[in-house]
């Protein structure tokens, strides 16, 4: 070969590398979940129709059947992607706590349990809760998926409760009771507006929790 046709060869370009099957796969399922995600947003679920999802994607309707082959199947895949970025982001942002003061940490706890309730995807889940009555194999999934991403929202900030040096057993009870305030304070804003007084509310139960958790903890140094 000369010298010429070595440099033909150098500056001849290289193919991409062509992508799998599977990764064809996941970016088309991808960009289905993303616009169904927008639409839900924009739309609400009663409005929501398949069809405009798959042209919003730009996925021909028979490659949108072949992933999500019913409404609700694409619906339920949706939200089950956007909790389990709630449940990435709680495991963020409790590693992030850089504190030991449990009353720090509830708060940061708190902050992010508001966060994820007053969100507008929080939002869709509950409103599709309630659209979706007539649909009680939906509705279970919906409430399956909620639980199941519930957890390890609470178990990462609960962890690291418990790696600040607190009980366990008081540290699950303490996010149990912080959800469920914050999550009342939630529905009585969907219901009756915001009256005002939630910061008041939360604070005053973090500070309970606080008191109680300092209370076990000085319990338990004087039995050791």
């Amino acid at each position: 070969m000369s010298a010429s046709d070595d440099k033909r060869a150098a500056k001849k370009p290289l193919r991409p590398r062509r992508r799998t099957q599977e990764e064809r796969r996941a970016e088309t399922s991808g960009r289905l979940l993303d616009a169904a995600i927008e639409l839900l947003l924009e739309r609400g679920y009663s409005r929501f129709r398949i069809a405009d999802a798959a042209k919003l994607a730009g996925v021909s309707r028979g490659g949108q059947t072949h992933h999500f082959a019913t409404k609700n199947d694409l619906i339920e895949a949706a939200i089950e992607r956007v909790f389990q970025t709630q449940v990435d982001q709680a495991a963020s942002k409790a590693s992030a706590a850089n504190t030991a003061d449990p009353a720090d940490l509830l708060r940061h706890g708190a902050a992010h349990i508001d966060a994820f309730l007053a969100s507008d995807l929080y939002k869709i889940s509950v409103n599709m809760l309630i659209s979706a009555g007539e649909s009680e194999h939906f509705a279970d999934g919906i409430r399956t998926i909620s639980a199941r991403s519930r957890t390890p929202i609470e178990t990462a900030w609960i962890d690291r409760m418990a790696e600040a040096g607190e009980d366990r057993i008081k540290a699950e009870e303490a996010f149990w009771l912080l959800w469920a305030v914050q999550r009342g304070i939630s529905v009585q804003r969907r219901i009756g507006g915001d009256p005002g007084g939630d910061d008041d509310i939360v604070g005053l139960t973090i500070d309970m929790l606080n008191d109680d958790l300092r209370s076990s903890s000085e319990t338990g140094t004087e039995v050791a």
